[in-house]
């Protein structure tokens, strides 16, 4: 084996390991994708949550009014979910533990009906 296979199969073995190691994250980024498109396309819900809906590569934020939540995919294929209090005299960021869309859908629900998990 020459140097231009040996670094060839360097080379092949390193993009299969960084593609492996990129699997979770996408999996999970496609899911949350998946997600907006479910929020998005129920007209009914959006028509009651009265809320903006935008999606950022990663990043899912819902703005209700009083409160920002935002969803992300961490690195490693997980969730991580907060809401800011928008109130300029009490302004905080609160993290929602969360580990799948459904856990995230049951804090968005609760967040959107009282407001806060609290």
């Amino acid at each position: 084996m020459g140097l231009k296979d040996a670094y060839k199969a360097e080379l092949d073995r390193k993009r299969a390991a960084e593609d492996s190691a990129r699997a979770p994250y996408e999996q999970a980024r496609e899911r949350l994708r998946a997600f907006y498109r479910e929020i998005r396309d129920d007209r009914e819900l959006m028509d009651q949550i009265q809320a903006e809906v935008e999606l950022f590569d990663d990043e899912l934020k819902i703005d209700p009014g009083p409160i920002m939540i935002t969803v992300q995919v961490t690195p490693e294929g997980n969730f991580t979910m907060n809401y800011e209090v928008k109130r300029a005299d009490d302004y905080r960021i609160t993290e929602v533990p969360v580990r799948s869309i459904e856990d995230i859908e049951q804090a968005l629900a609760k967040l959107l009906v009282d407001g806060s998990l609290g």
